[in-house]
């Protein structure tokens, strides 16, 4: 996982950094360090572009899940507009006062499943995909990590 860009990630590699990685996102959540997640998505993406080499598949495949999240995003404040921008405002401000509409918190809920769906959907993806047999043009096939000598 830490060989970051380069080589490739076998399947039993990419699921131990995804648990990994989700077991470090809870406890960063949990301690309210909401700043340091933007390394855990880089973390993550490098996981994608690692394991998308495995299969002989380019990194620039790990656009395709980032852009459709994004573009749901951007679909949803189209969708929402004022209200979404003042629901985000109160959510982020923690403000309990704030009765948020329910079009507005079914549209935080469908732009949130939808991109934990893409993602999770993706991922699940890349670790069943079997990767290529032998050498390719990202290198060797990566070596079980278990593998007794």
């Amino acid at each position: 996982m830490f060989s970051f860009f380069t080589g490739r990630s076998n399947r039993q590699e990419f699921w131990i950094s995804v648990v990994l990685l989700i077991v470090v996102a809870f406890v960063l959540t949990a301690l309210h360090m909401d700043s340091a997640m933007a390394a855990i998505t880089i973390m993550w993406v490098i996981t994608w572009i690692r394991r998308l080499h495995d299969i002989g598949r380019p990194g620039w495949w790990a656009l395709i899940p980032i852009v459709l999240i994004v573009a749901m995003v951007l679909a949803g404040f189209a969708l929402g507009g004022e209200p979404l921008v003042k629901a985000l405002t109160a959510i982020q401000a923690m403000d309990t006062s704030y009765a948020i509409p329910d079009k507005v918190a079914y549209l935080l809920f469908a732009i949130g499943l939808g991109g934990v769906i893409i993602q999770l959907g993706f991922t699940i993806w890349l670790g069943v995909k079997k990767g290529d047999a032998g050498n390719n043009r990202f290198g060797a096939p990566p070596e079980d990590i278990f593998k007794r000598s």
